[in-house]
This record gives C-alpha cells, sequence and structure tokens, in this order.
C-alpha cells in the first residue's frame, strides 16, 4: 500500500526515468546509427575522383527496395508494386549463368533465370539490384554476356543494377548500358583515426577515378563518408527496420529525406 502511495505521489517522475532509461537503451542499442545522426567531421583527401564517368541510366521510382531477394518464395511475397529490390549472385562459368544465394557456402539451387521467370509471370516492374559476389578477371566477360542476354530476353532495359567490389571489372558492364554500383570495402569511418579516414578516402578515390561505374554503396555507417567525399556519386546503402525503436526511426527518416542516397535496402 505504501509503494502504490509513493508511486501515485512521484509518478511524473517515475515516468520521465522510465523514458530516460527507454532512450538510453535505445541509443545504446543502436549506437551505430545514433552516430550517422549526429555526423562527424572528416578530414581533407588528397584525390578528388570527379564526376561518375558512366553515363548510364536506369528507372528509380521510390528509394526503399527489398534486401535479399534470394527465391522464387521471397519473390513472390514481394508486392508486385514494389519500387526495386537486390538478390545476390554467383556466376557459374560451367553452366554459363547465374545462381542466387547470399553464402558462398549455403548453396540453394536456385537460379536467377528462374527468378526472372517468376518476376516476368507475376508482371512485375521492379528494378534489380544484383550484387555478383564473385567477379573476377577470369568470369568478367562470360558474366557480361549472360547479363546481356538477360537482360535482352527479359525486357530488362534501363532495370538492371550490376555491384561488384572489383570497380575495374564494371567499366565493360557500364559500358553495355548497365547500372553500374562500386561496392566500397568495409571499415566504420567513425572508429579510425584521421589519417587512416584520409588513406582510405585516397584508396577508394584511385580505384573510382580508374573506373567507369555510376556510383557506390557501403554499410549504412559509411554513407556520411561517402557523401563528403564522392558529392557527385549516388550513394546506395542498406539498414535495418525497428519499429520499436525511436533512435531507428528518426535514422530512417533522415535517410528517407536525403537527396544524396538513391537507394536503400531494407529486409
Amino acid at each position: 500500500m505504501f509503494m502504490l502511495k509513493l508511486i501515485a505521489q512521484n509518478k511524473y517522475k517515475l515516468m520521465v526515468c522510465i523514458i530516460g532509461l527507454y532512450l538510453f537503451t535505445d541509443v545504446l542499442l543502436h549506437k551505430g546509427q545514433a552516430r550517422v545522426l549526429f555526423g562527424k567531421t572528416f578530414p581533407a583527401a588528397a584525390i578528388a575522383p570527379g564526376p561518375p564517368k558512366s553515363k548510364s541510366t536506369v528507372v528509380i521510382q521510390h528509394k526503399e527496395w527489398k534486401k535479399g531477394v534470394n527465391t522464387n518464395e521471397q519473390l513472390k511475397q514481394l508486392d508486385i508494386t514494389a519500387s526495386g529490390f537486390e538478390s545476390d549472385v554467383y556466376y557459374d562459368t560451367v553452366k554459363k549463368g547465374f545462381n542466387v544465394y547470399h553464402d558462398e557456402d549455403k548453396q540453394t539451387g536456385q537460379t536467377l533465370q528462374a527468378l526472372l521467370d517468376q518476376y516476368r509471370q507475376r508482371k512485375m516492374t521492379a528494378a534489380i539490384w544484383l550484387d555478383i559476389k564473385n567477379l573476377t578477371v577470369d568470369n568478367a566477360t562470360q558474366a557480361l554476356a549472360s547479363l546481356l542476354e538477360l537482360r535482352k530476353d527479359y525486357g530488362l532495359q534501363n532495370k538492371l543494377f550490376v555491384e561488384s567490389g572489383l570497380a575495374s571489372l564494371l567499366t565493360p558492364f557500364s559500358d553495355s548500358g548497365f547500372y553500374t554500383i562500386y561496392y566500397v570495402p568495409v571499415f566504420n569511418p567513425y572508429q579510425v583515426s584521421d589519417s587512416e579516414l584520409k588513406s582510405w578516402a585516397d584508396s577508394i578515390a584511385s580505384v573510382v577515378h580508374a573506373a567507369r561505374i555510376n556510383a557506390v554503396s557501403g554499410y549504412y555507417f559509411q554513407t556520411s563518408f561517402l557523401q563528403h567525399y564522392f558529392p557527385g556519386y549516388p550513394v546506395l546503402t542498406w539498414a535495418e527496420k525497428k519499429p520499436f525503436s525511436i533512435v531507428n526511426t528518426v535514422f530512417r527518416n533522415k535517410i528517407a529525406a536525403d537527396p544524396a542516397i538513391t537507394i536503400v535496402l531494407y529486409p
């Protein structure tokens, strides 16, 4: 009885404490996104990459796309009016086609052609971001030839994005009209020194300058870095949705309102 009376007398203080604890926990659980919200000052770099050299174009209706659509079942669950989706693909030089799965050691038997059959059957118009996980000097020419056939067979002109961590291999894809994305190395700009930041910026800029690409991509915590050092390049990223997180909600609103971020993938 005494406790109930004490709570009633201090209910507003208690509410403030509960809200404060919730916010503290929310920031702690989503500290990476909280860092992005508060921004960062970046040091000057030596190399300026200039504007994108690729002139390929694509149709982008809305910036929120679906991440990891790697099976026919996942594609069936996608809204038919979706603006776009991302799939993880590996090129098979023996079968001369693409297999669709995320982890290299967890093949599923899903092929890109079967996924596109489902896409066509549903009469979808979404753009498709293909993260080619195993693009190399040895298979790039064959992979490009296969994609050209798929683009023609499924009527995907101006709808295919090609992503790789090897920017130099993307130039022939750009020259063939594909929208190309350079997936930058993974590092956290908020956890390295200024000298390391400059080193990363100059290293990536030298790669970008030597290739014909359309855009750069990286984790959500790399977006501020990419926007600062590559202002002429569209930034593509991916993040999570947490419906009960204030930090995540504010973060997603910031991403949605940022014109420099062209596409964000959500699970």
